[in-house]
C-alpha cells in the first residue's frame, strides 16, 4: 500500500508542471492582451484551483503515509485564516457567481493548529462548497464563513442554504468516497473531493470535519482547542 502511496505522491508531483505552465500562461496572455476574453481569467482560475486541491492532497496522502506522523500545532489565530481563505478564493467564487460572507464576531484567542495545513483544508473546503453551490439553483448563492466560540473549543466552519445535509450522510459521504462518483447525492454534487481532503487534514491535527449549523444554517465545521491549554501539559 506504501508504495502505491509513493506513487501517487510521484505522479500528482509531474501533475503540478503543467498546471502551472496553463495558469502562467493564462495570466501572462491577459497581461499581454487587456482586451483578451474572460475564457482566460477562467482557465487561469481553474489552473489555480486544480494546484492547490492536488498540494493539500499530496500533504494529506504523504501524512496518510506514515499513519503515526502528525502536523506540528501551533498558536493559529483562526480570523487571519478564514480571511487569507476568503482572499484566495474570492476570485474562483466570482466566477461561480456565489458570494463570500465573513462573520466574526469579537476577538478570539490562538487556537491550537498547525497553519499551512489548517489553511490547506480550508481552502479545499472552500473549493469544493463553492464549484457545488451553482447546482442548487438558488436564487442567491451566499457561503457563510463564521468563527465562533463554544464549551470545547473556537468553531471554524463554512455554512450555505445546502439541502439534506445531515451528521449522517456525511458518514455515508466518508464510506463511499473514491467508490461513488456523487458520494453525498441529494446534499452536494460530485465528488467532493475537496471536502474528504480538508476532513483527512484535520485529522492530522487531531481534529475532524463535521457537519454543523451557524445562525440555523448547515454547513461544515471543526472545533478547534485554544492554545493556552497548552500551559496544562
Amino acid at each position: 500500500m506504501e508504495q502505491f502511496g509513493r506513487l501517487f505522491v510521484a505522479l500528482g508531483e509531474e501533475l503540478k508542471l503543467p498546471l502551472q505552465q496553463i495558469a502562467r500562461q493564462a495570466e501572462l496572455q491577459q497581461l499581454l492582451d487587456k482586451n483578451s476574453s474572460g475564457s482566460m481569467q477562467r482557465i487561469q482560475t481553474s489552473a489555480d484551483m486544480s494546484l492547490h486541491l492536488l498540494d493539500s492532497y499530496l500533504m494529506s496522502l504523504q501524512l496518510g503515509m506514515q499513519p503515526a506522523a502528525k502536523l506540528a500545532l501551533e498558536p493559529v489565530s483562526v480570523a487571519a485564516v478564514l480571511h487569507e481563505t476568503i482572499d484566495q478564493l474570492r476570485v474562483i467564487a466570482r466566477e461561480y457567481g456565489v458570494n463570500l460572507e465573513l462573520h466574526v464576531d469579537g476577538k478570539y484567542e490562538p487556537v491550537l493548529a498547525h497553519y499551512a495545513g489548517l489553511k490547506s483544508a480550508l481552502l479545499a473546503l472552500g473549493y469544493a462548497l463553492i464549484e457545488a453551490l451553482p447546482a442548487s439553483e438558488m436564487p442567491q448563492l451566499n457561503l457563510q464563513f463564521a468563527a465562533h466560540r463554544t464549551k470545547y473549543g473556537i468553531v471554524a466552519g463554512m455554512y450555505s442554504e445546502l439541502p439534506n445535509l445531515t451528521p449522517q450522510a456525511f458518514r455515508r459521504g466518508k464510506a463511499l468516497a473514491g467508490r461513488a462518483k456523487q458520494p453525498l447525492t441529494g446534499s452536494l454534487p460530485g465528488s467532493s473531493a475537496g471536502l474528504f481532503v480538508a476532513d483527512m487534514l484535520l485529522q492530522s491535527m487531531e481534529s475532524h470535519l463535521r457537519v454543523g449549523r451557524f445562525q440555523r444554517m448547515p454547513g461544515f465545521a471543526v472545533t478547534l482547542p485554544p492554545s493556552e491549554q497548552l500551559q496544562l501539559v
